[in-house]
């Protein structure tokens, strides 16, 4: 195994184990450390160069800037200014599939598969002032599953979906619906941006 790769799978233990102990000065250090680590790993497989590497690489940067942004909580104007950081981070990524787009019918399919789940899920997110940007978010989220697909790469599309549940966690404690543990929402989320550069290698031909 590479050994950039055992340190992320190190450094996201030891966030989890900081986090679910209640050990916030250890779990911020190492929350911060979690996507420069998985760029390094990332960038030390590189093949492809050009646009390709500079797009994974702003989703990865943008990823820490967001989990910076989210450090404490999930409500106010810090709230807004990570969600727009992964929602950059998102169109990275989604442009980088775009790019790589190989089945029409895979695309096709998930699309219409989360149709519904989607119309849904912003239905109950709508709670002001977060419903029209939530919505937003959603749609972009679904739009990254259904180019996923479209890439033909599991791991991307187990990774986009991943993320969607780290992110509907922390939408529905921003709302106030429910609050879930802020273990799940990092395994979660440390999870769909390990599957994301997996299936992105794979794309690549190097994983």
């Amino acid at each position: 195994m590479n050994n950039l790769l055992c340190i992320y799978l190190i450094l996201c233990t030891l966030h989890l184990t900081f986090l679910s102990e209640g050990l916030p000065r250890l779990s911020h250090t190492t929350k911060l450390l979690l996507m420069p680590a998985l760029l390094a790993y990332f960038l030390s497989l590189q093949t492809e160069g050009g646009i390709s590497t500079l797009l994974v690489t702003l989703a990865l940067l943008l990823g820490t800037i967001g989990d910076a942004f989210l450090l404490n909580n999930h409500k106010g104007k810090l709230f807004f200014a990570g969600m727009g950081s992964f929602f950059l981070g998102h169109i990275c990524y989604g442009t980088y599939l775009a790019l790589h787009y190989k089945s029409g019918v895979y695309l096709l399919v998930a699309a219409l598969f989360l149709l519904y789940p989607l119309f849904r899920i912003i239905k109950s997110l709508q709670v002001p002032p977060y419903g029209v940007c939530l919505g937003i978010y959603a749609t972009i989220l679904a739009v990254l599953i259904a180019l996923s697909a479209g890439s033909g790469s599991l791991f991307c599309t187990l990774g986009a979906i991943a993320f969607s549940f780290s992110d509907y966690f922390i939408a529905k404690d921003t709302i106030g619906e429910k609050t879930y543990s802020p273990t799940a929402v990092m395994g979660t989320y440390t999870l769909a941006q390990l599957l994301l550069i997996l299936g992105i290698l794979s794309i690549q031909g190097v994983w």
